[in-house]
């Protein structure tokens, strides 16, 4: 069975032509980019499971965010100003010019729907990794603001990811020194056609940089060697 890792949430990427759409700009629009980014999630896995099917979002989630549900009517987060086309920051500020429809529909066809294309035709049957980082204190937009924020959570779905799957990644997680949680902050899991699947959330303080750093590595070290429930998947 395949091994695909999505990554939706580390690219920095704001295009020319969406610049306009912004009130942010400069340096102020960089660091929104990079503040809301999971930054080196993409690297992460790369240096993981260097064999995996990895989708990766190529466009800041503040043009897109490709894990929203497009219609804002379905997507909790619209409330807030995060939905699939964001409006505001992550502090709750207002950072976008209003868009037309017309305007929603070509940030659509451009970057949502290409991207959900090629992530379902990946993860078809295959296993999905669904990869993120997350602030140690929760952003003013979050929804959920008093969870447990372990150094890293499991995002899961019973549909999607078999019992003795997470209870044994909780066991490896753990073992390696890590404190673990069960859908706290964060929730569930994305349905993108895989026959199993699991977010893994992680505290961005205990990331480190791909320079090579203690944290980089340990971190790579239990990742690496985390259990999958099938034996013929080999990262």
């Amino acid at each position: 069975m395949v091994l695909v890792v999505h990554v939706p949430h580390a690219s920095t990427h704001i295009p020319e032509d969406v610049i306009a759409q912004f009130q942010l700009s400069g340096r102020a629009l960089e660091d929104e980019a990079r503040t809301s980014a999971d930054l080196h999630t993409d690297l992460l896995a790369q240096v993981i499971w260097p064999t995996a099917t990895i989708v990766a979002a190529p466009v800041s989630r503040i043009v897109v965010d490709v894990e929203r549900y497009a219609d804002d009517e379905h997507e909790v987060m619209a409330q807030r100003g995060r939905g699939m086309v964001y409006s505001h920051s992550h502090d709750g500020t207002r950072m976008r010019c209003g868009l037309s429809d017309d305007e929603r529909h070509r940030l659509k066809d451009t970057w949502y729907n290409p991207h959900w294309d090629r992530l379902r035709r990946a993860a078809a049957g295959a296993m999905l990794i669904d990869l993120h980082s997350y602030p140690v204190d929760p952003w003013s937009v979050e929804l959920n603001q008093d969870g447990e924020r372990p150094e890293i959570d499991l995002g899961t779905d019973p549909a999607l990811t078999p019992a003795s799957w997470i209870m044994a990644l909780q066991d490896h997680i753990q073992a390696h020194g890590y404190t673990v949680g069960l859908n706290t902050p964060y929730a569930g899991v994305i349905d993108a056609g895989a026959a199993a699947a699991i977010m893994i959330e992680i505290r961005r303080d205990i990331v480190g940089d791909p320079s090579g750093c203690e944290k980089w590595l340990r971190l790579g070290a239990c990742l690496s060697s985390m259990p999958f429930p099938a034996e013929q998947i080999i990262p």
